[in-house]
């Protein structure tokens, strides 16, 4: 019995993050649909002091990349990119949220849904009074 326990428990420390790893990374490179998503991240920690653009990873990318962000307050929030020139890209987000540590990821398409060429961009943070700005590089 207790032979059979170690041989689950191995099994399910060995194979069951294989199987969920290919399972993210089947839906994360489908090509039938792409979609941006925002997800909060409960870090265990007491909410952030400052609203600000956290990271931007992995930058250069393609095809997508996340863009972390805190909010010190609850508040509106407007995550947007932009091209060099100052025109909307897409709205990665525009919602009330609750103070927090959030990860936004950008699928490199605009607002239509069509792939947008290799170049530099910039990602741009509203909330709390504040405006908070930086570079993203997409490298086909």
């Amino acid at each position: 019995m207790r032979a059979m326990r170690l041989t689950l428990t191995a099994f399910m420390l060995v194979l069951m993050p294989a199987i969920t790893a290919q399972a993210q990374i089947v839906h994360g490179f489908s090509n039938v649909f792409a979609l941006d998503t925002v997800t909060a991240v409960d870090d265990g920690e007491n909410p952030p002091r400052l609203t600000t653009l956290v990271a931007i990873y992995p930058n250069p990318f393609n095809p997508r990349t996340g863009v972390e962000f805190t909010l010190a307050e609850a508040g509106d929030v407007e995550l947007a990119v932009f091209d060099l020139q100052g025109r909307l890209i897409r709205m990665l987000d525009r919602e009330y949220r609750s103070a927090g540590r959030y990860r936004v990821t950008w699928s490199g398409r605009d607002g239509d849904g069509h792939g947008v060429p290799s170049g530099v961009y910039l990602c741009r943070l509203i909330a709390a009074g504040e405006s908070h700005t930086a570079k993203l590089m997409l490298v086909k």
